[in-house]
């Protein structure tokens, strides 16, 4: 990868205005993406481009005139979703598609969607709170680290002092809200910890640390700590032999469970979350890895089909393609493009696109949420934004 290539382009543009007006809009116009698809990304096919276009389209004809895109904001309950505000202002919803812009080689204030990405970054920047949290609707911390997440892309790009206030506050916040364990729950402050929050922490904190966002090392390590002791080991596998529910109770050695616990399920989202956390916190050499990359690979088909249409598919492959993509070779390859036995993810996410440019999310925060995250993970490829990059 040529990062200075990605730069030019419009991923790590300087800005020198001071003002939060002029400081979230790029100096120049972001060359022209046919270009940059031919020589960034020669494998990703017409296909692809396509649909992130169309994806693109959609949510910016969707977002609201305040910057936000809405959704039903809820929490997991098990396999279910519990929605507590139906179709509202969403946080993480519009961190996501906020993203989705970002990965596609859009920036703040140029181009045909700089107006949409500057008012998606308006927007999460309304919603912090004093002490950092970013939140609406009573929205959690999946959505706060996202948001997170985005601004400190943001922030890489345009060096705004407003952008850079509230992200300071938003990483503090994270930084703080560390339990014992060395994780995160779902709301800022939990006792208890669990994988699904703890990897969008790590990545909140790795992206505003790329951005030059002081991160303590202390908070980092304990992360790892807490990821690698929920590696299930041999003897939790046998407890779980008797039990195993497909998908949601695999057994396999060096799955990440949801907690530490030794009754802890384990899945392929989990185990995506697991090596992800890995691999953001700068570990790129560890057993776990692998055996989490080959477990992902041996039950991807039968994970993307058992969850079609569901927050669990989106949420598992948003966190295994930026695994995959990170670890390169040959799993990339058959993640992404699909082998002779299964189907890559991207011909699973063009196959379901619907002819408007959304996907479907029957169970889960809804249309918005599953077409953010969609062309966000065909996007991956296009190596725009530095938390993205090998």
């Amino acid at each position: 990868m040529n990062i200075q290539i990605v730069r030019r382009l419009g991923v790590a543009l300087a800005l020198g205005a001071s003002s939060f007006t002029s400081g979230l809009r790029a100096q120049e116009e972001p060359k022209d993406r046919d270009t940059v698809y031919r020589t960034q990304t020669p494998e990703v096919d017409a296909r692809v481009e396509s649909a992130t276009r169309r994806g693109l389209a959609w949510l910016a004809s969707n977002q609201s005139k305040a910057g936000f895109w809405a959704g039903d904001v809820g929490y997991k309950v098990n396999a279910n979703y519990r929605v507590t505000a139906p179709d509202k202002e969403h946080v993480g919803i519009t961190a996501l598609g906020l993203m989705a812009f970002l990965a596609c080689g859009e920036v703040p204030g140029r181009g045909k969607y700089g107006d949409h990405v500057e008012r998606a970054a308006r927007y999460l920047i309304s919603s912090s709170q004093e002490n950092g949290y970013m939140t609406a609707q009573g929205s959690r911390m999946y959505s706060h680290a996202f948001a997170t997440l985005a601004l400190a892309e943001v922030y890489g790009m345009t060096k705004s002092k407003d952008l850079r206030d509230a992200l300071g506050r938003s990483v503090q916040l994270i930084a703080d809200s560390q339990n014992r364990e060395g994780g995160w729950r779902y709301k800022p402050f939990a006792q208890e910890s669990d994988m699904s929050i703890t990897v969008c922490q790590v990545m909140a904190l790795r992206a505003s640390r790329n951005a030059g966002v002081f991160v303590p090392k202390n908070v980092i390590a304990d992360a790892v700590k807490y990821v690698r002791e929920s590696a299930r080991n041999q003897r939790e596998n046998e407890y779980w032999r008797t039990f195993r529910n497909r998908q949601l109770g695999v057994f396999n050695t060096g799955v990440f469970k949801y907690q530490k616990r030794p009754d802890a399920r384990a899945s392929f989202a989990l185990t995506a979350a697991g090596v992800t956390t890995l691999f953001g916190a700068g570990v790129y050499e560890d057993p776990l890895i692998d055996r989490g990359l080959d477990f992902m690979l041996e039950n991807q088909e039968e994970y993307n089909r058992t969850f079609e249409s569901h927050y669990f598919f989106y949420y598992g492959n948003y966190y295994a393609v930026q695994a995959f993509y990170i670890a390169g070779g040959r799993r990339w390859k058959d993640y992404y493009f699909g082998s002779g036995r299964t189907t890559g993810i991207a011909d699973f996410l063009t196959d379901r696109q619907a002819s408007d440019g959304s996907w479907s999310c029957e169970v889960g925060p809804g249309t918005s949420f599953a077409t953010a995250v969609a062309t966000l993970i065909l996007a991956i490829p296009f190596q725009y934004l530095p938390i993205f990059q090998r």
